[in-house]
């Protein structure tokens, strides 16, 4: 009884149908029918936004239902008469829904009746919903939406501040299903437009072969420099990371070869997997592409996405300067070998074969800065891919795999989607008890007007929601109790919800659920809790950095508020980014005793927090431990600072496919 409650607890698995049979014939004709609708409604159609929701969400518990197992454990070569009824009636259910959508978007809600048949199908889409993110994500996120329907529901009956005023159970429901303040609210906005777009242009970037030229890439600019595995394994997560938007999914695909090659050249397993981890992390808050959580932000913000891109560049860049130098500390401290040029491809044999690839890169960040809308560059960068693959005979893209990638994108688009549908569901019980404000107040005045006290608690509750759940699902949820509260303070908006995509981002490496970092685990054979914790002091500077953008506004690049004051604090931040890492690892330009590494902490520290007397501090600190260190290096000759001669074979990898089997 209690393994059959774990496994329905920990959610179903994805099928793996007999190829070419006729419930995977069936299951890739939906999905390829649902992407060529999403495509023709971005590009040609301006129907009602409900109604484009709904087709949406149908066709997402349709082949949810179609393509996850109920249970942990269950049979996965088929799936089961019941899950092909409940398809079923999904399907009836939103052909209902979308028939009658001009009579919901003109009738008064809570005041016109619903007829029954409407009423059936709006519990149907609750409850399947639920369910349905249970079979994809585990229990955790629907049982917060749960504790919010209940809470709907019941909180007349409880006391103090708890208290709302009573709401009939069939207003919840009309509130919930029949108007853009519940499901259909921002979350699914943003998740049927463009996320579900850029999911698909990374199905198309990876069918297309462009996931090898990333690698390769990698290989060739990284691989021969000190630490030059570990760098590898940064700069192919992270270019990865932006692709597919899943950090688990990202340590399974990229992982299975940067970590085993890390272990050979001498880096530990925990290490390599802690980078592992928060390289492909940091994919989520990468410019220009970025992540779920930053779609989701120029709905609930109602900023461009080509601020926010912008915006985000520098605290993107130093994340990944700061991984860079972590391995290439750790390299000079544990002197280790640097891989063999002979197992290197060139570099402009390399760029020559793949350069075609990074037009549509080029293309989607030139049309976002001109300010066209996410959902049209997306689908530009999608045919400037299929483009581009017939440059050469081996990449061409013909109908085959222009078919496969419109059913991988439709089936990866299911996860992020529920989730939405979810938090919505959430938001509607926020907005109708008004329970958000309530959690609002009560941060402020746990915080007081102190703004930092206010941040970690915000901090601590994007962790908290963030647990084996994803990211755009923990920023919605997160966004609504507390960014409120932020702004109230007197933070701007674009700094308040970056704060939250950054910690919701982080929390996938935030033990004690840090899903990425357990993903890592498994493949370097680790002990998870230990590489989640080595991935929180890996990714130290990832944890500050909000902090510092909050309190430094100039760190977020808005062109029209670009000073001297924003070159000053890009310069000191990265300065102290770079000096931090040495503290952590014990090297910088040779290796350091504990009291120097103490002093060189504390000068980081100086240099990444904001105000001048800091800056001064933080200098005059790193500038005594630069200088002592100059000084015992003369003393001491060469011998102080190893240096790496030695060089490891390793062996490449021809062609990588994204592992979709860890969400």
């Amino acid at each position: 009884m209690k393994a059959m409650l774990k496994s329905f607890w920990d959610g179903g698995q994805k099928r793996r149908f007999e190829e070419g049979g006729f419930q995977d014939k069936l299951i890739g004709v939906i999905a390829i029918v649902m992407s060529i609708y999403q495509l023709w409604q971005a590009t040609f159609s301006s129907i009602q936004p409900l109604l484009h929701y709904s087709i949406h969400l149908t066709f997402v518990l349709v082949l949810c239902y179609l393509y996850y197992t109920p249970r942990m454990g269950a049979d996965r070569k088929k799936f089961s008469i019941m899950d092909g009824v409940i398809a079923a009636l999904i399907a009836a259910a939103g052909i209902y829904y979308a028939l009658h959508v001009p009579e919901y978007t003109t009738r008064w809600p809570q005041v016109d009746p619903l007829p029954t048949v409407a009423v059936i199908v709006a519990v149907l889409f609750m409850i399947l919903i639920i369910d349905g993110t249970r079979r994809t994500m585990g229990m955790v996120l629907p049982l917060i939406a749960i504790i919010f329907l209940l809470y709907t529901v019941f909180g007349h009956y409880l006391p103090g501040g708890l208290y709302h005023r009573y709401i009939k159970l069939i207003n919840i429901i009309d509130q919930c299903v029949f108007t853009t303040n519940g499901i259909f609210t921002s979350p699914i906005a943003c998740s049927s437009t463009y996320v579900f777009l850029f999911c698909l242009f990374g199905a198309f970037f990876t069918v297309s072969g462009a996931g090898d030229f990333f690698y390769k890439f990698s290989m060739a600019v990284a691989g021969q420099y000190t630490g030059g595995a570990g760098k590898v394994a940064v700069v192919a997560s992270g270019l990865f990371g932006m692709i597919n938007g899943s950090p688990t999914a990202n340590v399974a695909t990229t992982g299975s070869f940067t970590i085993p090659m890390m272990k050979k050249v001498g880096y530990d397993g925990e290490f390599s997997a802690a980078i592992s981890a928060v390289a492909s992390t940091g994919g989520g808050i990468l410019p220009p592409i970025m992540g779920t959580a930053a779609f989701l932000m120029v709905e609930m913000a109602g900023i461009p996405y080509r601020d926010i891109a912008i915006a985000a560049a520098i605290p993107g860049i130093l994340y990944y300067v700061s991984l860079s130098f972590m391995v290439h500390f750790r390299a000079k401290n544990d002197n280790l070998p640097r891989l063999s040029k002979e197992d290197l491809p060139p570099v402009g044999a390399t760029l020559k074969e793949g350069f075609p690839f990074v037009i549509p890169l080029i293309l989607l960040i030139v049309m976002i800065l001109m300010g066209y809308t996410a959902s049209m560059s997306a689908v530009a960068g999608i045919i400037a891919v299929v483009v581009v693959s017939w440059f050469r005979k081996e990449t061409r893209m013909g109908p085959k795999k222009i078919l496969k990638a419109l059913r991988d994108g439709a089936l990866a688009s299911v996860i992020v989607s529920l989730s939405c549908a979810v938090a919505g569901m959430v938001i509607c019980g926020l907005m109708t008890t008004g329970l958000g404000g309530k959690i609002a107040s009560l941060i402020i005045s746990l915080g007081g007007s102190n703004i930092l006290s206010a941040l970690f608690l915000t901090a601590l509750l994007c962790t908290i929601l963030g647990m084996g759940m994803p990211v755009a699902a923990a920023y919605a949820l997160t966004v609504s109790l507390a960014v409120p509260s932020l702004i109230d303070l007197g933070i701007s908006v674009m700094s308040a919800h970056l704060f939250v995509v950054y910690f919701s981002t982080l929390s996938a490496i935030t033990p004690p659920v840090a899903v990425a970092s357990y993903a890592a685990a498994g493949i370097a054979e680790g002990n998870a809790n230990r590489i989640g914790w080595k991935s929180c002091k890996i990714g130290i500077v990832s944890f500050i950095l909000p902090f510092v953008f909050v309190l430094e506004p100039s760190m977020l690049t808005v062109l029209t508020e670009f000073s001297f004051k924003s070159i000053q604090c890009v310069i000191t931040a990265t300065v102290g980014t770079i000096c931090l890492c040495g503290a952590l690892e014990g090297w910088l330009l040779r290796r350091m005793d504990i009291v120097t590494r103490l002093m060189l902490g504390a000068g980081s520290f100086c240099l990444l927090l904001p105000g001048s007397m800091t800056d001064i501090i933080g200098v005059a600190l790193i500038a005594a431990v630069v200088i002592f260190e100059i000084i015992q290096n003369k003393k001491d000759g060469p011998k102080a600072a190893a240096v790496v001669t030695e060089t490891v074979r390793v062996e490449t990898v021809d062609h990588i496919e994204i592992d979709d089997e860890v969400d």
